[in-house]
């Protein structure tokens, strides 16, 4: 029997192709999910710039992209090749590199990125004040040394810095002019989900030989469980005890989605399971943003 097919005949290495692309589109939810939950939190205190929204949210992901550029030549070209994307999402590789984008010119395409970003961060500074170099010097300096952090084990710590609370208070402020606890708790939940799409897309792991196919044998399951409870519970405390209106509960409507990707991930451990996985993590992240936002949107509905 071909061991390239499984009992399906489907070739496995396209199917993982196709999740990996999948991944590589969704992935740009870490800066979008951010930048909605933080204009509904304003568009609910009646604080909502649509033009201003846009251009922010832009910058987030503008910023992400050039982070990612930076992030593929630093592990591919310049320092060394640790990162899980030469094992399991060996393939990924950032939006346009390889058409447009030559993969040893991803360099000058993250500086582009982060080029933009300044003019952006300049304009806002011009309307709003000092208090936005800080948002944007804490950006660019993430996206410069994400690869050497990553490395030391810092990945997730950035990563739900980043894009829980950096991410919506910086959009929540060019919207508002202030900082509020609300903006502060409810990018907890949003970060922990994020981070929780980040352990799956680089956690270690060891691969052995079952039946002709790699299977991943060391997920921590108890990390993924831990990243679930924390993303509702902060939730769920922040609605009860009303430091964000109780609508913003809706989110909670994905916790059977989340007790789905639990128990998938003990059933299902092959690499294509695991990269559908890392797929259900984000479509989690983007449902319970959304139903947030909602929640927002419908608690100003009189």
């Amino acid at each position: 029997m071909n061991q390239n097919l499984n009992t399906d005949g489907q070739n496995p290495l396209s199917e993982r192709t196709r999740a990996i692309l999948v991944i590589k589109y969704l992935l740009f939810s870490a800066s979008i999910v951010p930048a909605l939950v933080a204009g509904g939190l304003a568009y609910q205190n009646d604080h909502f710039s649509t033009a201003w929204f846009l251009l922010a949210g832009l910058g987030l992901l503008i910023g992400q992209a050039g982070a990612d550029y930076l992030y593929y030549f630093f592990t591919h070209f310049h320092t060394d090749q640790r990162d899980a994307h030469t094992k399991i999402f060996a393939g990924w590789r950032p939006l346009f590199t390889g058409e447009i984008i030559k993969p040893e010119h991803t360099v000058f395409a993250g500086i582009a990125c982060l080029a933009i970003d300044l003019i952006i961060g300049v304009y806002f500074y011009l309307q709003l004040g000092t208090a936005i170099l800080f948002f944007a010097a804490i950006g660019g300096l993430v996206a410069v040394f994400f690869t050497p952090l990553m490395l030391r084990g810092l990945k997730e710590p950035i990563v739900f810095i980043t894009f829980g609370p950096l991410c919506v208070i910086s959009i929540y402020y060019v919207l508002t002019q202030s900082i509020t606890p609300a903006a502060w708790i409810v990018s907890l939940p949003v970060g922990f989900l994020v981070t929780l799409t980040a352990y799956f897309k680089g956690t270690r792991y060891k691969l052995a030989q079952e039946n002709g196919e790699e299977i991943i044998l060391n997920l921590n399951r108890n990390i993924v469980a831990g990243l679930l409870i924390l993303a509702y519970s902060t939730l769920l405390i922040a609605g009860i005890t009303g430091w964000l209106n109780r609508w913003a509960l809706l989110g909670l409507l994905t916790i059977p989605l989340a007790i789905v990707l639990y128990y998938r991930t003990a059933t299902q451990n092959k690499i294509v399971d695991y990269l559908w996985a890392t797929v259900y993590s984000l479509a989690i992240l983007i449902s319970t943003g959304l139903l947030m936002v909602a929640g927002f949107i419908c608690s100003t509905i009189n």
